[in-house]
């Protein structure tokens, strides 16, 4: 399920998940706390979409924040990228702002049993979104068990 209102988008994920996400207010995901770097952990690797042969890696940068990179296949400039714990779900977002990318945004959701990230893709210059999902790529560690915020 997904839809728009009043700029604001609702996610309907494996029931009874349902994520709220702000476009204006999602940097209300960028807040620390000291299991960050566990949930980071969490998420961390080579994640690749369902329905096309564009990755994601995810990895902590030098100031242990969340780094996002983007091949489609080509890699494609991640503006900003963004992750919390929001009822006990990690969230991650990326901005991206390339040619052909202008603001594009991912807004997903760790889906812990099923090792999947789940979520929208939105296009701001037309305002389409799609429902995707990643799967950890088989050369990807898999994380130890943590448990969010």
């Amino acid at each position: 399920m997904i839809c728009s209102k009043l700029g604001k988008v609702w996610i309907g994920l494996t029931s009874p998940l349902l994520l709220t996400w702000g476009l204006a207010g999602a940097t209300a995901l960028a807040q620390t706390s000291e299991q960050d770097s566990q949930n980071m952990q969490a998420i961390e690797g080579r994640w690749i979409r369902t329905d096309a042969p564009y990755v994601i890696e995810l990895s902590p940068d030098e100031s242990d924040s969340l780094q996002a990179s983007y091949f489609n296949p080509k890699q494609i400039h991640v503006e900003r990228t963004e992750f919390g714990v929001r009822e006990g779900v990690l969230h991650v977002l990326i901005e991206l702002q390339d040619v052909n990318y202008p603001g594009s945004t991912y807004f997903l959701a760790f889906v812990r049993d099923q090792d999947i990230l789940h979520g929208i893709y939105y296009l701001p210059q037309n305002g389409q979104q799609f429902e995707v999902a990643f799967t950890r790529a088989a050369d990807s560690p898999q994380p130890e068990e943590s448990v969010p915020d």
